[in-house]
């Protein structure tokens, strides 16, 4: 019998929490997985983000062979262009569901990065390519937020856009409204979607004399009620037509009233993301069946920025990212019972989105760490990584069935975001970049930016306006951009800046060197003990109060607790039971291992090794 393979990736796993949380007994899957099987830390390449790091699990391939990371320059594109790098077709490797389909038989993929547009016959594919951030392919609007508060004006632009301020005010011209319902207060809900801009309509309803209730109508008319919630609650699922490339599709959206104040002056209404309910499956015709069996799938449901704004509280988005984890798994078990399969690939992205606003609760690294609380944060994670462990138990119990080769793993871990960030203010500042009187960058005089992680040369014969020459020109600028960024020095602790500053070239350990790459590699420096203040906490101008981070960090890069690299377990067939390895794999040594167990070929391009010791 033909053995199979499940990879459930889970986004940024950090091990440290884990392996506590394991320990303390809080996660009994995760436990039994690794009593009944091996368990590693992991070192992701660089950099220590998702579009990179999936890429390289699937393919086995570092980012030199494979050219994925988040955002992608592409050489001859001008050198502040750059595209996001989780479509199929910008991955150059060979990926594991191609090695199966060659084979004939069935991969089942679950929003996994670059696996959509589908690149291979024989698949069943559920979500998109795997990109974690707004607006992906299909998303109609994202979450958002109405309050009757003023806006806080010191918040950063980014976060102002999850945030609108309405007026409450006593209901005026509206049709059929009951005389019991006369004396209701309204709110304009403005809608900006992708495509188009309506107007919802709000009343908040009393009981008892105080107001307790949202109801959501698509006009000004008591008997078009399309929603309804109490304080406190969320809505009903709500199906309406939106328009999405140039066609008008039904699609679901709920919404929570998170704050209604006695008197109805007071409001704060969360609306969830809003998202098709087809065109995220194929077959095509499968999003209608696991619609109406699971209910709607929405595919970013919130992230870090709605909590750090204020649109969201934390129980919210602990909700919303459950709501999404168990539609995640209801849907793998039914998929794995429906089909005849050799491959199980999924990502979800939950743990990711947490973490960056929340480390600073159990790291003591972060100046807003308080040991007063510090147990708090610790049942909050328990709580979030218990959903991770409801999520793979689910489908553990579906094929776990001593034929199949089972993997847990993830991309990157996190750190404090006690980093300090620097830009092109840096080469303005030194003359290696002007800008015109409008602001934007004068090619003609520019010989170096900040682009996708590191640093690009504007080199004449590759980028459309390169001014610097190849050859000794070219070095001399490199070697004027290392000397600057190595002296930077933070200016709140005085220590450096970066960790590393080196050639592209130099930088092969690291899985760098393509032309897709930068000509300058850069790492920041991750302070274990910052000489910090909480009234001096640095803020990267474009995260705010983020507190975890990864990103361009030296793969084994810690904080006091965080710690950049991830996990993987395995578990199966001739796999060692309750070993832990004593030194961490590469993420590239992943597939190779699977494949060996599970008796099938490695993808053409990878070039990890398979891991022995982990093998009976």
């Amino acid at each position: 019998m033909k053995r199979r393979l499940v990879v459930i990736g889970i986004d940024s796993l950090i091990p440290t929490i884990l392996e506590r949380l394991v320990d303390l007994g809080r996660l009994p899957t995760f436990k039994k997985l690794m009593e009944s099987g091996s368990y590693s830390r992991a070192l992701p390449y660089f950099p220590a983000e998702t579009g990179c790091n999936w890429a390289t699990i699937s393919t086995g391939a570092t980012p030199a062979k494979h050219g994925c990371k988040y955002v992608i320059h592409i050489p001859g594109t001008q050198l502040d262009k750059v595209v996001l790098g989780f479509s199929s077709e910008y991955c150059k490797a060979e990926q594991i569901w191609q090695v199966i389909d060659k084979l004939g038989e069935l991969s089942i993929i679950i929003d996994y990065p670059q696996s959509y547009p589908i690149n291979a016959k024989n698949v069943v594919h559920v979500g998109e390519d795997g990109y974690p951030g707004p607006n992906s392919r299909l998303c109609i609007a994202n979450a958002h937020a109405y309050v009757s508060k003023e806006i806080p004006q010191d918040l950063p632009a980014y976060l102002k856009a999850y945030l609108t301020k309405v007026e409450v005010k006593r209901a005026n011209s509206w049709l059929n409204v009951p005389i019991t319902k006369r004396d209701s207060l309204e709110v304009e809900i403005p809608i900006k979607t992708r495509e188009e801009e309506l107007t919802f309509y709000a009343l908040v309803e009393k009981d008892n004399d105080e107001f307790d209730r949202v109801l959501l109508f698509s006009e000004k008319d008591y008997t078009k009620k399309i929603g309804e919630a109490k304080g406190g609650e969320w809505s009903n699922w709500i199906r309406y037509k939106f328009k999405l490339y140039n066609e008008y599709t039904w699609a679901y959206f709920r919404y929570k009233v998170l704050k209604l104040s006695p008197d109805g002056k007071e409001l704060h209404l969360y609306f969830s993301q809003i998202y098709p309910e087809r065109g995220w499956s194929y077959p095509p015709e499968l999003a209608k069946e696991l619609t109406e069996k699971f209910g709607p799938y929405l595919h970013r449901p919130t992230e870090q920025a709605l909590v750090v704004s204020g649109a969201s509280d934390v129980e919210t988005f602990i909700q919303e990212e459950e709501y999404q984890a168990r539609w995640y798994a209801k849907v793998a078990s039914y998929l794995l019972k429906k089909y005849k399969w050799r491959l199980f690939m999924m990502k979800w992205h939950g743990p990711d989105f947490f973490e960056h606003f929340s480390l600073h609760l159990i790291d003591p690294t972060h100046p807003l760490f308080d040991p007063s609380k510090e147990k708090e944060g610790w049942e909050l994670y328990a709580k979030f990584y218990g959903i991770c462990d409801e999520l793979i138990g689910e489908i553990l119990n579906v094929v776990d069935d001593g034929n199949t080769i089972i993997a847990v793993v993830s991309d990157h871990g996190h750190v404090a975001n006690v980093v300090h960030h620097v830009g092109n203010e840096v080469f303005e500042e030194a003359g290696l970049l002007r800008r015109k009187p409008d602001g934007s960058i004068d090619w003609s005089k520019t010989k170096a930016v900040f682009l996708a992680e590191g640093v690009w040369i504007n080199l004449k014969g590759r980028d459309p306006q390169g001014i610097v020459e190849p050859g000794e020109e070219y070095e001399k600028v490199r070697d004027e951009v290392i000397s600057l960024l190595l002296s930077l020095k933070d200016p709140v602790t005085g220590r450096p800046t970066f960790s590393l500053v080196c050639r592209k070239e130099e930088a092969k350990i690291m899985g760098l060197g393509s032309d897709r790459d930068p000509d300058i590699v850069f790492c920041y420096n991750v302070q274990i003990h910052p000489r910090f203040v909480k009234a001096e906490t640095s803020k990267h101008p474009i995260w705010g109060k983020v507190t975890g981070t990864h990103g361009a960090f030296m793969p084994s890069a810690k904080s006091a607790l965080g710690t950049i690299e991830t996990v993987f377990i395995v578990k199966g067939p001739g796999v060692k039971e309750g070993y832990r390895r004593p030194n961490p794999i590469l993420l590239s040594d992943v597939i190779p291992t699977l494949c060996y167990l599970a008796e099938l070929p490695r993808p053409k391009d990878a070039e990890g090794r398979t891991v022995y010791d982990v093998i009976k």
